[in-house]
């Protein structure tokens, strides 16, 4: 019964993050990105990472939400944490060049190849 209930609890989330993310998605590529930055930061913060790269660059570009370096950061770091390749790759660009936080190259470095060893470069 339990494995029931847990597997029952996660299609559920399964299928909110994919309803969510979805209509999000569909917001931003129309782009109404308010209402796409309300979806998306639902499922972000239920740890969806592909959503919290999209609520990141969103952030970055001042997009639906107020242009802001350090709250891009703080979703690419979620992701990045995750393994989100692209995340990574991100947060490579953000040391290297100083957006939102001091440049750190050895922080870049170290993103730039967890990103390089998923094949993204």
């Amino acid at each position: 019964m339990k494995k029931l209930f847990t597997a029952l609890i996660f299609t559920l989330a399964t299928t909110v993050w994919a309803g969510d993310f979805e209509d999000g998605l569909a917001a931003y590529n129309k782009g109404d990105f308010t209402t796409a930055a309300s979806l998306l930061q639902t499922v972000a913060e239920e740890g969806f990472s592909t959503a919290q790269v999209i609520l990141a660059l969103m952030y970055e570009k001042g997009k639906g939400v107020p242009q802001d370096s350090a709250e891009a950061v703080h979703w690419y770091k979620l992701a990045a944490a995750q393994g989100n390749a692209y995340a990574q790759l991100s947060l490579g660009h953000v040391y290297s060049n100083g957006k939102g936080i001091l440049p750190d190259y050895a922080e870049a470095v170290r993103w730039y190849k967890l990103a390089a060893e998923q094949g993204n470069k």
